[in-house]
């Protein structure tokens, strides 16, 4: 005797009522997508099933895919964290769509017509070095007899690191300051010494193609010292409250 699977909603996004659904997938939880519509907003939701946990590559794979498809569509989309899984249909309007309300609306109010840009911008480890060596003759001095010495080469590597974070909010806010004219900016804390900057900015998609370019200006006017990594047009996940 076989015994049925139970099914429950998966939640891609908010967005509008009556917004078009991207092509569902054969399999996975962008199958059998559908809006869940309450009120003039909606969820879109697809069908996963209980018995076993999400996440395989092509369950983010599909999650992505889902909500990059509604964000080139031209929807304003709330986007939900990966893995948002309520019992039914039911519980979406119930526990998700009707208490949020407020919320969801006034959000989407914000992102509607906007999309997000991350930028990333990283120093050239060894065009930086280059020029803290020349800049400073402690540096160059440790640098000639750490070759042999762990711990000179643990000081030398301290010492590089103070460096470069005396150098970062210089370099960091001259960048910001050229991608400035955004709706909205959110700056993230360096995760490594070479992270210059790692910022979101929030972009009326009418002024897109102008931000790419001030980008790409940025990088030009900085290449071989600082390498920048543009990701978007995309959701906007880091101006929409943790969903």
């Amino acid at each position: 005797m076989t015994t049925a699977v139970e099914l429950g909603c998966y939640v891609f996004a908010i967005v509008p009522a009556g917004t078009k659904l991207p092509p569902p997938d054969a399999e996975g939880p962008a199958a059998g997508l559908t809006l869940v519509e309450v009120d003039g907003l909606a969820a879109v939701v697809g069908r996963v099933p209980t018995d076993r946990p999400l996440g395989r590559a092509a369950d983010l794979r599909a999650h992505d895919r889902v909500v990059a498809d509604l964000v080139s569509g031209g929807a304003a989309v709330l986007p939900m964290r990966f893995g948002a899984v309520v019992s039914d249909e039911t519980a979406v309007v119930e526990e998700l769509l009707v208490p949020h309300r407020a919320e969801f609306e006034e959000a989407l109010a914000t992102v509607k017509g906007r999309v997000q840009y991350s930028v990333r911008a990283e120093y050239d480890e060894e065009a930086v070095l280059r020029q803290l060596l020349a800049a400073r003759p402690d540096l160059r001095r440790l640098r000639e007899t750490a070759a042999q010495d762990s711990a000179r080469q643990l000081q030398l590597g301290e010492l590089v690191v103070h460096a470069l974070e005396e150098l970062r909010p210089a370099d960091a806010s001259a960048i910001l300051a050229e991608l400035i004219g955004t709706i909205d900016v959110h700056v993230r804390q360096p995760s490594a010494p070479e992270e210059v900057l790692n910022a979101a900015f929030l972009v009326d998609v009418s002024h897109a193609a102008a931000f790419e370019r001030r980008v790409e200006k940025a990088a030009e006017q900085r290449a071989g010292r600082v390498r920048f990594r543009l990701v978007g047009p995309s959701a906007a996940y880091d101006f929409v409250a943790g969903r």
